[in-house]
């Protein structure tokens, strides 16, 4: 037999085959246990979740029509009643009257006549119906007298003289006269400036009494400067104070440069 080809036999134990083979697999298992043990010892990543909100949609898209719609509602009648208000205020206590006004001072079917609406206290007596044409400024009409009476309050607190007239149920306020347009017009224009609006018209004054002699001129001048305070006195004696000539006396206005006690006079009178 060749010496270089050697043959080996080898005697191998099955039992020590297996007991191998279990070594294996144990080195295997704990060789496993080891990187299970160190991905444990690994330091946990945190998650954090973004919260996430969800758009919500109105499902009753009408709501929001509805209550903008009741809103405007209530607004426009709130506006609607203040604007009420207002015009009904306006139409009581602003100088109406849309009636046409002449260039000259003669009387027309426009023209206002005043007669008397009250008998009078006085005890002048009857004498011939005269008239007696001017011109007016008015600063209000009224349907009450304690709505006139309370403006002439406030004019008053302006240091603005002025007299209520009462004719066809009505209680005009006064703040000036005049024999002409012109003159008028002036005094309204100095009680513009101090914000009162005013409005200026004709106005013709009916007397069926007997005028005293020393009312005649100024009267029929329109000119009641003239009569001094001895013959305002001695005249209010004659008629008696209580008398609606001897109030109108009473109640005289020192300065007078609106002609407010020709009013006074010629009222007493009608």
């Amino acid at each position: 037999m060749d010496s270089k080809n050697k043959i080996s036999i080898s005697f191998r134990n099955e039992h020590q085959q297996e007991t191998k083979n279990e070594v294996v697999r144990t080195q295997k298992e704990q060789a496993a246990a080891v990187e299970e043990d160190k991905e444990d010892e690994r330091p946990a990543t945190r998650v954090y979740h973004i919260p996430f909100k969800k758009k919500r949609f109105s499902q009753t898209p009408v709501r929001p029509l509805i209550t903008t719609a009741l809103t405007a509602l209530f607004v426009s009648l709130g506006l609607g009643f203040l604007l009420l208000r207002m015009f009904v205020s306006l139409t009581d206590s602003s100088t109406t009257g849309s009636e046409a006004v002449p260039a000259s001072g003669e009387a027309n079917p426009n023209t206002e006549v005043v007669t008397s609406q009250e008998e009078a206290v006085s005890d002048l007596p009857s004498g011939p119906t005269q008239t007696f044409e001017a011109y007016i400024v008015q600063a209000g009409a009224f349907s009450t007298e304690g709505k006139a009476n309370e403006w002439q309050s406030k004019l008053t607190a302006l240091l603005v003289p002025s007299m209520v007239w009462q004719r066809d149920g009505q209680y005009f306020l006064f703040v000036g006269s005049a024999s002409n347009k012109q003159e008028a017009d002036q005094i309204a224009g100095r009680l513009a400036g101090k914000s009162i609006d005013t409005y200026v018209k004709p106005f013709v004054v009916t007397i069926d009494k007997e005028i005293p002699t020393e009312l005649t001129t100024a009267i029929e001048t329109h000119e009641m400067t003239g009569l001094s305070e001895n013959e305002r006195k001695k005249l209010m004696d004659e008629v008696g104070e209580n008398t609606l000539l001897g109030q109108a006396l009473k109640e005289w206005e020192s300065q007078d440069d609106t002609n407010i006690n020709w009013l006074k006079v010629a009222q007493s009178l009608e």
